[in-house]
């Protein structure tokens, strides 16, 4: 049986860590055994789920801050990786992985990739330039970037300077049995309470602050709807004041994180996936899309990718509440199209965005073979 180690941040029940999870499983059935380990301790949402498959969990607790951390994760990623003997290893963050990788090639593993999840934020100055010397800093042991879209890719060779050669996409994907629903005619009733929603981290490189300001909009039209925010993150406080100052705390509810997904997805009428620049490529957005509900996101360059520029769901000018309005109002008036491109990218995910096709891919890249 082969053997990985997966790096994560923390096994918090979103994005990243869920899609771990997923892939795990996948490998688990075709004879590679997963080890993972977390840079935090906090939060444990996935715990449980990791260890009902047999996975180990090892959690390093590395301090916040000082220089000091950098060598205990060489450190104790040389101890895990001499102890566990894998024949790979996977660092979902990126720019903390190439002290991972140092410590893995210490200890002899043979075959190194981290994920790129995000266009590289090259526009942040002084911050951007560390983390571009990061990257170069772990080339020599890193053997390949695994891009989450080809957007990224593109990033991530023309900003951080990572040849060609040293990447490769390989799209997220998701269990889309969970998440399919046959498709039926989209109805809107005058006295329907439409219910409009976006999963997603309440973190910077998300933007539910828009989607928060377009509801203030909405409610000024008279619309009857709700807006659904499912997920957590260190932003949240500062959403629930603005929650209040845009006076939409009857009709804007922050969820939290949530293991019900499938269900919530398939009870929405919109799906609303707005972002930012350096969106990667979320996992919410194609498991929307195996729902079949109709979708609204930003113009950046991974849902125009993903939704076939605008041909697979309405693309908005970002960080404009007017337009993300005029979005949600185009869906209303025009149920038809908006159904043709929601059945249109139910299609395209089960072709493209499998679990399967990912775990493949990338235990292709990691010399595991299946």
């Amino acid at each position: 049986m082969k053997k990985i180690i997966i790096a994560l941040t923390s096994l918090c029940a979103e994005g990243t860590p869920v899609l771990v999870l997923e892939m795990c499983r996948w490998w688990l059935a075709h004879n590679i055994q997963p080890m993972v380990v977390t840079l935090n301790a906090e939060p444990t949402d996935l715990v449980s789920e990791f260890q009902q498959l047999g996975i180990q969990i090892h959690s390093l607790n590395i301090s916040n801050y000082g220089y000091r951390r950098y060598g205990q994760i060489i450190l104790k990623f040389y101890r895990i990786c001499h102890q566990f003997q894998p024949d790979a290893l996977l660092s979902m963050p990126l720019g903390w992985h190439t002290f991972i990788a140092y410590g893995a090639r210490l200890a002899g593993v043979r075959r190194i990739a981290a994920h790129a999840g995000n266009y590289p934020p090259y526009w942040t100055g002084t911050a951007f330039q560390k983390f571009r010397f990061l990257i170069q800093l772990g080339r020599p042991v890193t053997d390949i970037l695994i891009c989450c879209s080809d957007y990224v890719r593109q990033g991530v060779i023309k900003y951080l300077g990572v040849p060609e050669s040293e990447t490769v996409t390989i799209y997220n994907g998701c269990p889309l049995e969970q998440f399919y629903q046959s498709n039926s005619p989209l109805q809107f009733p005058s006295n329907h309470v439409l219910n409009i929603g976006m999963v997603a981290r309440l973190e910077k490189h998300k933007d539910q602050p828009t989607l928060i300001r377009t509801a203030h909009i909405l409610k000024e039209r008279g619309m009857l709807f709700k807006v659904q925010l499912i997920g957590e993150g260190s932003r949240r406080g500062e959403y629930e004041t603005l929650i209040q100052q845009e006076q939409v705390e009857d009709c804007v509810y922050l969820l939290g994180m949530r293991r019900d997904i499938p269900k919530l997805l398939s009870e929405m009428d919109i799906f609303i996936f707005s972002a930012k620049p350096d969106e990667g490529l979320g996992v919410a957005l194609i498991e929307a899309m195996a729902t079949g509900v109709p979708i609204v996101a930003t113009a950046v360059g991974a849902c125009q990718e993903v939704l076939d520029q605008g041909n697979l769901g309405l693309l908005v000018k970002p960080h404009d509440s007017q337009a993300l309005a005029n979005g949600i109002i185009e869906i209303l008036s025009n149920p038809k199209s908006a159904k043709s491109r929601a059945e249109l990218a139910q299609k395209k995910v089960f072709r493209e965005f499998t679990i399967e096709n990912m775990a493949k891919s990338y235990a292709s890249c990691l010399g595991l073979g299946v």
